[in-house]
């Protein structure tokens, strides 16, 4: 249960030794000898050091995997189509991680939990991205960035050398929604058939189907046509 284990865990972190907002010192073993040379000199000539030293905390459980729900809003400044399974970059609070998230429409949550799948990130709405990240217990902010890789070619003493370098542009921002395995995700998908023989309350349908255990896999499915006819799938006739 995740919302009984993020009760229980976070009201441990209340419990912890040092309250929050105590200034303390912390002592780091086992340092690099590189890092622990370079950092001094750094602060004490009073040069800016570009990569500063950044330490954080994991609540319990929160090193281990599970499939995470963000709701995000496309950025106004990203131009470029955004499909569902793309690989993207998120940023989520101080971890970042690579991800290929599957979209559906951010709607309340009904007694099935089923949502309609987006093929593509739509502009103006908030829509759920759903990945498989480390687990959350708290509404961490998240960023989604794309990469982008271009070939820089320099000439130097008669010969050319082609460099790549890499730049990150902003596709969406949002939060941590859920962490809820028992999403269901549903994507429409249309059947064609030609009629051949049309009863008062049935009708035998050719050519939708090739195979009898793709009957047996949309039979609990309830079909509707563009007409506004209803019903399910009974037998195959093979």
């Amino acid at each position: 249960n995740y919302d009984r284990t993020r009760k229980r865990v976070l009201a441990q972190t209340m419990l912890a030794p040092v309250a929050v907002g105590t200034r303390i010192t912390i002592v780091i073993k086992a340092v690099p000898m590189q890092i622990a040379a370079e950092l001094p000199n750094a602060v004490a000539q009073g040069e800016v050091v570009r990569k500063p030293l950044t330490i954080f905390g994991l609540h319990q459980y929160e090193h281990q995997m599970s499939i995470a729900n963000f709701t995000v809003t496309r950025s106004t400044e990203y131009n470029e189509p955004v499909r569902s399974k793309d690989e993207l970059i998120m940023m989520s609070g101080f971890r970042r991680f690579v991800v290929r998230p599957i979209y559906s429409q951010h709607t309340p949550r009904g007694s099935n939990n089923v949502h309609k799948f987006e093929r593509f990130l739509q502009p103006g709405r908030r829509t759920v991205a759903t990945v498989y990240a480390p687990i959350h217990f708290s509404k961490t902010p998240c960023l989604l960035f794309k990469a982008n890789e271009t070939a820089v070619a320099a000439a130097a003493d008669g010969a050319t050398t082609t460099t790549t370098t890499t730049s990150l542009s902003l596709v969406a921002t949002g939060q941590f929604h859920d962490q809820d395995p028992t999403r269901i995700i549903s994507k429409r998908i249309v059947l064609t058939g030609y009629p051949y023989k049309v009863y008062k309350k049935s009708s035998v349908i050719r050519h939708m189907f090739f195979n009898a255990d793709d009957v047996q896999w949309f039979k609990p499915v309830q079909l509707h046509t563009k007409y506004g006819r209803i019903g399910h799938i009974k037998e195959s006739l093979r």
